[in-house]
């Protein structure tokens, strides 16, 4: 798909460039405004975005996990072309984005409403926007509250671009730096005045309490992460309701995790940021709590799956870079030996070819099943690459690994009922030891295994070759 490019695009790049947003960590400034879009006009999709030479890239974002997309593909990629906000009520009827691979997807854009975000001399450098996935037509007050929202945006570009130029200006005073940090703060703190206007449509928990700890104001988002009703929160101490262990230290800089306590008594993982302003003479301080329970189980779904082999749900090559350094280490604290058995199916591109693929897999899966069987539950097996395996296997006598390694030949030599088909592969086994003396590394000590398997395969499969142990002690 092809997408216009503006008369001034040169001037646009740089302008974008100059500010440093791209590729830059997500900020509290930017996304507390999507949020209020999606709270304000009632949509499921709200960004901020910033467009680059040749892609999309998403500087804030609620709804979707797309940091970037081409700028092929990019609805904002028109808004950048025209000062005034794009509008599209049903994509599907517009001849531009039609076509566009996030439009003909039955749950993909209807709706589209993108405010330009600019700089002080007018070059476009992204856009707030508004996503449905159903037609809507905008109505004024909606358009109005966007366009609100994409000033403050508008606003906060243009501080960092007042900052960029002055970082550039190697002449500026310390005093005129001073004055625009001044400047910034008592406009973030302007903003964030402004944002407590709307603040009981957030989406976050709001919560401001006095300098005792009691509570002034408690918004909806509160009432349903934590269970109390507005009235019966109001005039209570927030230690007693929410944190018994006491408040968080206030940080300015980035959101603290911690622990809240429901009214039920259970506890619920949050992110909090605290923010002291002075209302009418007196001191304040408010909280923006977010619940971080759906992100807290997806990091440790993501971290169990970088290290789990997605066939054969064995630990993968990730898993065993860090698991063979912590086995070394405890082989030197304990004096008790390590061995790599490297593994190597053989004739298994055959079954692939003749198979197929589908065939293969299902052949990797019953030997990873089968493996797991024939060891320790101590021992640790991963899957390398391929139709490749490593074995750990901490504190075996010596005596007993060559018996071992033959077991495991002729166990794996048993035929697989894959299907209907009946399948057979062999194996050949490379094995290093690993002395409590021996300055060998992790990487030295697989390659030695890896090379001793090479050697079984070259004297003519389904053997084991045990590589002579190195005496380089440290």
């Amino acid at each position: 798909m092809s997408y216009p490019i503006a008369l001034n695009e040169e001037a646009r790049l740089a302008a974008l460039y100059e500010l440093e947003l791209l590729d830059t960590p997500d900020e509290p400034a930017f996304d507390r405004v999507t949020r209020l879009v999606t709270q304000l006009l009632n949509v499921p999709i709200s960004t901020i975005t910033l467009i680059d030479a040749e892609r999309q890239w998403i500087k804030s974002r609620v709804g979707v996990e797309t940091r970037e997309t081409g700028r092929d593909v990019a609805f904002c990629a028109y808004t950048v072309m025209a000062p005034e906000p794009l509008i599209v009520e049903d994509a599907r009827q517009d001849p531009r984005f039609a076509n566009n691979p996030y439009v003909i997807d039955p749950e993909g854009i209807r709706f589209y409403a993108g405010i330009p975000l600019c700089t002080s001399t007018g070059l476009a450098l992204g856009s707030l926007c508004a996503i449905d996935r159903k037609p809507r037509v905008l109505q004024d007050q909606e358009l109005a509250a966007l366009q609100d929202l994409a000033a403050i945006v508008t606003d906060e570009i243009r501080l960092r671009e007042r900052l960029a130029r002055e970082r550039k200006n190697a002449q500026a005073s310390q005093r005129a730096l001073n004055e625009l940090h001044r400047s910034m703060e008592c406009q973030i703190e302007r903003r964030t005045n402004e944002l407590n206007l709307v603040i009981e449509s957030a989406y976050d928990a709001y919560i401001s309490i006095d300098t005792q700890g009691i509570i002034l104001d408690w918004n909806r988002a509160a009432e349903l992460m934590f269970g109390w009703p507005r009235k019966a929160a109001l005039a209570r101490p927030i230690t007693q309701l929410l944190f018994p262990t006491g408040l968080p230290t206030e940080s300015d800089q980035a959101p603290v995790m911690y622990s809240a306590r429901r009214e039920d008594g259970s506890d619920l993982p949050v992110e909090i940021r605290i923010k002291t302003l002075i209302i009418d003479g007196r001191e304040r301080r408010s909280l923006f709590i977010h619940d971080i329970t759906e992100r807290q189980q997806l990091e440790r779904l993501r971290d169990q799956q970088a290290r789990e082999d997605v066939l054969t749900k064995l630990p993968n090559r990730r898993a065993l870079d860090e698991r063979l350094p912590e086995a070394m280490a405890r082989t030197r604290r304990t004096q008790k030996p390590l061995t790599v058995m490297f593994l190597d199916l053989d004739g298994f591109k055959a079954i692939n070819d003749a198979h197929g693929h589908a065939a293969g897999d299902e052949l990797l899966r019953a030997m990873a099943k089968r493996l797991v069987k024939a060891v320790r539950d101590t021992d640790y097996i991963a899957r390398w690459a391929g139709d490749e395996f490593v074995l750990l296997l901490e504190g075996s006598e010596l005596t007993a690994i060559e018996p071992l390694a033959n077991k495991l030949v002729h166990i794996i030599e048993a035929p697989f009922n894959v299907g209907k088909a009946v399948l057979t592969v062999s194996v050949s086994i490379g094995v290093a030891m690993y002395l409590p003396a021996s300055a060998e590394t992790a990487n030295e000590l697989l390659k030695r295994a890896d090379v001793a398997m090479y050697d079984a395969k070259r004297s003519g499969k389904a053997q084991v070759r045990i590589a002579q142990p190195l005496d380089n002690t440290s």
